[in-house]
C-alpha cells in the first residue's frame, strides 16, 4: 500500500512539475469562462454584422440553452481533445525513461500501475471539468433564470465520456509502449468509428460516443436519462473492460 501511495503521489508531483494539471484545469476554466459569455454577446456581434452588410433580421432573444450550448460545444470538441493530448502519454513517457523498473523491482504489482494511474487522470479530468460547469452554471443562472431539464445528468454524460477516453489511453498505452502518436491515432480511429457506426440509429444509442451527442437533448426535455441507460451501460462495460485489458497486456510486457 505504501508503494501505490507513493506511485500515486509521483503521479501528483509531475502532474505539478510539468504543468500538465494546470494546463487541464486552465483550460476548461477557459471553456466555463468563454461558453456562456459567447452566448451573451453573440447577438451583439452578429447584429453588428448584419447591419453593416444591410440585413434586416430579427435574432431570437438568448437563453440558458445558448450558454449551455456553447458549453457542452466547447467541451465535447477542443476540451477532450485537450483531454487526450494531456494525458496520452501518461504511461508512454514511463516506457521511454524506465521510471517505473525500481517500483517494479521492489515489488510494486504491475496492475496497481494501470489502477493508480487511471484513478489519477480521472480524479484530475474530474476536477477540471467540475470546475469549468460549475463556472458555466453560475455565469449562467447569474444571466438567464430560464429553466432546464436534466442539468446534471447531461454534465455526467460527458463527464462519463471522459472517463471512457482515459481507460483507452491506457488501454492503447499498454499495446503501444512508448508510442505516443500511436495512442493518438487509436484514440482518433475509435473516435471515427464510432462516428461512422453511429450513423445508424439502432447501433448509435449504445455506442459511447451517444452520450456527447445527447446533451442538448437531455436539457430541452427531449431525451430522459432512462433513454440514455444503453449508452451509460455500453459505455461503463468498455471502460472496464479497457482496464482489464491494460492490465492483462501491461502484466506480460518486459520493463
Amino acid at each position: 500500500m505504501s508503494q501505490v501511495r507513493a506511485l500515486f503521489k509521483k503521479e501528483a508531483v509531475e502532474s505539478v512539475r510539468s504543468f500538465k494539471l494546470f494546463a487541464l484545469i486552465i483550460v476548461f476554466m477557459i471553456i466555463g469562462v468563454v461558453s456562456p459569455l459567447t452566448a451573451l454577446l453573440m447577438p451583439d456581434i452578429l447584429e453588428a454584422v448584419m447591419e453593416d452588410s444591410g440585413i434586416a433580421f430579427e435574432l431570437p432573444p438568448v437563453s440558458a440553452f445558448d450558454s449551455y450550448s456553447q458549453f457542452f460545444s466547447n467541451a465535447n470538441q477542443m476540451g477532450l481533445v485537450v483531454l487526450v493530448i494531456i494525458f496520452g502519454s501518461i504511461l508512454t513517457h514511463e516506457f521511454s525513461r524506465n521510471t517505473l523498473v525500481n517500483l517494479i523491482t521492489k515489488g510494486l504489482k504491475k496492475y496497481n500501475i494501470i489502477l493508480v494511474k487511471t484513478v489519477f487522470a480521472a480524479l484530475a479530468w474530474t476536477l477540471a471539468f467540475v470546475i469549468s460547469a460549475l463556472i458555466t452554471y453560475l455565469y449562467t443562472i447569474y444571466y438567464w433564470g430560464d429553466a432546464v431539464h436534466n442539468l446534471f445528468a447531461a454534465f455526467g454524460l460527458t463527464w462519463l465520456f471522459g472517463v471512457f477516453l482515459i481507460t483507452l489511453i491506457m488501454a492503447a498505452s499498454a499495446v503501444f509502449k512508448s508510442s505516443f502518436p500511436g495512442v493518438l491515432i487509436t484514440v482518433l480511429a475509435v473516435v471515427i468509428i464510432m462516428m461512422i457506426a453511429g450513423i445508424h440509429p439502432d447501433i448509435a444509442e449504445f455506442l459511447p460516443q451517444y452520450l456527447i451527442g445527447s446533451n442538448m437533448a437531455l436539457l430541452h426535455g427531449e431525451l430522459e436519462i432512462g433513454d440514455m441507460m444503453p449508452s451509460i451501460i455500453a459505455t461503463v462495460i468498455s471502460s472496464i473492460l479497457m482496464i482489464v485489458l491494460s492490465i492483462l497486456i501491461f502484466n506480460k510486457t518486459e520493463m
